[in-house]
């Protein structure tokens, strides 16, 4: 690339989802503080075949979400530095910027364990390289804790390939078998929108006995469906701008000692297809219930035990083996994932988000989430 010139940068990324789009956000913020860079981007798809003039192109660079090893062999063709921000194909050599599975795993886990759920189970998109280290994180984890994971592996079964709706029968028979209640991992939320449908055909109750959650954030499909979906968003705009900033080394002509970290996942934004307390205790599960209705209310563990007509001292007792936990620090945690969440969706000052979430003070509150996420709360809002 000559120095004194504009890069031609092409950008092969789906513009009809959420992800891809912010993706996009993050590589214009790079070329707007960085560049500027010529970018041509059309309308694309999951299924957009690359342009014909793809052939005869004369730029200097390529971010692309590479979803075949057709799709790398083709743009590896042209001789010009390429980043993918999908790894959906393994073993590539492709320099590549993607979100951390291991980790939207673990959160994953964390939140249907938190659900005190002991059954869990994971439906993945086969070929897709992520998927497979989503679902390998996820079993492993449940392994470590004890608790057994059933995969459900369609490739494996022949109705599956037969049509879709095949495909949906074979996924309800598979779900209709599994212990209940469990909590369901899937890979994505158009897996998760596959599990909401499976269930209606047998009759499974979302959240009681499935409880389902994807990862994507899409709020197209996690907010239009019933129920709606709890899921997982990814810092997309930061994997944008970290693809744009390598290959901007790259057409420059400088290679990276190291290949860049794994982006963790943003947040967890739990709705109604996770919304389960899965305790055996009658009691238990109605206080748990309540903590998660009355928690920024300033429900103290006195009022709670009245509430559910047990001591303070029996409901302590019986919390710290049933849940593992304090009702105390379960009602402070409901309150900080509370406050977390209005830091991102509101412009409300911190007095107001702590007066919001139930806690004392701003300072308390602030104080909490520097112990929590090793930041500031204006340093949380603004993060990526």
């Amino acid at each position: 690339m000559n120095s004194d010139s504009t890069p031609q940068v092409a950008i092969f990324i789906e513009t009809s989802k959420t992800f891809g789009r912010e993706i996009l956000q993050g590589i214009s913020t790079y070329s707007r503080t960085h560049g500027p860079w010529s970018i041509y981007i059309d309308e694309w798809g999951p299924q957009t075949p690359l342009p014909e003039w793809i052939k005869s192109w004369q730029g200097d660079g390529i971010i692309a979400r590479i979803r075949s090893r057709q799709m790398s062999e083709r743009l590896v063709q042209l001789q010009v530095p390429v980043v993918d921000t999908l790894q959906q194909v393994p073993d590539l050599e492709i320099p590549a910027v993607s979100t951390d599975d291991s980790l939207i795993a673990k959160l994953a886990f964390k939140h249907l364990h938190d659900r005190h759920l002991r059954q869990f189970a994971f439906v993945g998109v086969e070929k897709a390289n992520w998927s497979h280290r989503r679902c390998a994180a996820f079993a492993q984890i449940a392994r470590v804790q004890g608790f057994p994971c059933e995969i459900y592996s369609p490739l494996s079964r022949r109705r599956f390939a037969e049509s879709w709706n095949g495909g949906q029968e074979d996924l309800a028979d598979w779900l209709e078998a599994l212990p209940k209640p469990v909590g369901l991992f899937a890979a994505h939320d158009l897996r998760a929108l596959c599990v909401l449908d499976a269930c209606r055909r047998r009759n499974i109750a979302i959240p009681e006995q499935v409880a389902v959650m994807g990862v994507d954030n899409d709020d197209v499909f996690c907010e239009v469906v019933n129920p709606t979906i709890t899921s997982i968003a990814h810092q997309a705009k930061e994997i944008g701008y970290q693809a744009a900033a390598l290959l901007d080394q790259l057409m420059r002509g400088t290679t990276p000692a190291q290949p860049p970290n794994p982006v963790p996942p943003r947040l967890l934004i739990p709705r109604r297809s996770t919304d389960i307390i899965a305790v055996e205790d009658p009691a238990i599960a109605s206080a748990l219930e309540l903590i998660r209705r009355k928690a920024c209310d300033k429900i103290s563990v006195s009022i709670l035990a009245s509430q559910v007509n047990l001591t303070r001292r029996s409901l302590e007792r019986r919390f710290i083996k049933l849940v593992g936990k304090t009702p105390h620090q379960i009602i402070s945690e409901e309150r900080l994932r509370r406050a977390r969440q209005l830091l991102i969706d509101t412009d409300f000052t911190l007095e107001q988000i702590a007066q919001m979430a139930g806690f004392s003070s701003a300072a308390y509150l602030s104080v909490l989430i520097k112990e929590h996420e090793n930041c500031t709360p204006t340093e949380f809002r603004q993060r990526p």
